[in-house]
């Protein structure tokens, strides 16, 4: 966090959204930005009299804001850290596709990035077409990635394997 600040570009493209460095510094710049906006928020309520435990208790939207983005920036790094660990093949191609795609829906369903502006609206839109791409790239791994858990088979519904016929009309008469 003591780095300089990260720059978003404002056009943002395919490249630029499964750029490592790009899913980094968003999550980066939301946390610290986070972190400074709380410790703004709680000291102008201190300096106003309040006590600190009621300033972080009246902050308490921005604490949450923060502790999402902190946890949501650890789990990135150990996707990260995971992948490094991994020798170039399709096992880190799969590894670098899982990485984009949890960094893309976080930046998605996480109100944050909008509310305090990290993301346009329309950035948002290109994120979520970009997340439609990835789901059909990753959709030819899917049942070896459900097998890669060690899920016993009778845990698992009909529809992880057959969908088609899991909701075929013989099926749903049983």
């Amino acid at each position: 966090m003591n780095n300089n600040r990260p720059v978003i570009p404002a056009r943002l493209d395919s490249s630029t959204l499964r750029n490592i460095e790009f899913q980094i510094d968003i999550f980066r710049l939301r946390e610290r930005d986070l972190l400074e906006r709380l410790a703004t928020e709680v000291s102008q309520c201190v300096s106003q009299g309040t006590t600190t435990a009621v300033a972080f208790t009246l902050s308490y939207e921005l604490a949450g804001d923060l502790g999402r983005a902190s946890s949501e920036r650890a789990v990135l790094d150990s996707f990260i850290l995971a992948e490094t660990k991994v020798a170039a093949g399709s096992m880190k191609d799969i590894l670098g596709l899982l990485r984009t795609t949890y960094a893309l829906i976080t930046l998605e369903e996480d109100i944050s990035f909008l509310r305090y502006g990290y993301l346009s609206p329309q950035q948002s839109q290109i994120i979520r077409k970009e997340i439609a791409k990835l789901c059909d790239e990753l959709r030819p791994h899917a049942l070896a990635l459900v097998d890669s858990f060690g899920i016993p088979q009778p845990y698992l519904s009909p529809i992880a394997f057959d969908w088609i016929e899991a909701n075929s009309w013989a099926a749903v008469q049983q």
